[in-house]
């Protein structure tokens, strides 16, 4: 009976640890043919808004983008966008466009194009480029 309730416990914790990867966006994307945008930017908006009426003509597309932000916290400020999303699909990532295995996770080999998106940066701070 000891030895059930242990295998059931670990059972348990595998499982719940693989919820919590999926809720918090480390879960792989297995698309292809999509349309994968990294960063996060105030231009988001009008960028998706531009995708949705571009993948209208095909019935919708699938967008998947990867920020270094939480997948809840992105997929809540998107669904505050006022736009229609007609038929396209908007999947949420967390991870950096830097880390190889980040870009493995966004099917980055089978996306038809990529899109990266710049956050606003102040150029009082940047330093100039030196020959």
């Amino acid at each position: 009976m000891l030895i059930f309730a242990m295998m059931l416990s670990l059972v348990s914790d595998i499982i719940s640890e693989k919820f919590d990867s999926l809720r918090k966006g480390k879960s792989e994307a297995v698309e292809q043919n999509h349309t994968l945008i990294l960063g996060w930017s105030d231009n988001l908006g009008p960028l998706l808004n531009q995708l949705a009426i571009a993948n209208e003509s095909l019935g919708g597309g699938i967008v998947v983008d990867m920020a270094y932000r939480d997948k809840e916290e992105m997929e809540l400020a998107i669904a505050k966008m006022e736009f229609q999303f007609r038929g396209t699909s908007v999947i949420c990532r967390s991870g950096g466009p830097l880390i190889l295995a980040d870009l493995k996770k966004v099917s980055v080999s089978k996306a038809r194009a990529i899109i990266v998106l710049v956050e606003d940066v102040n150029v009082d701070h940047v330093s100039p480029i030196e020959d």
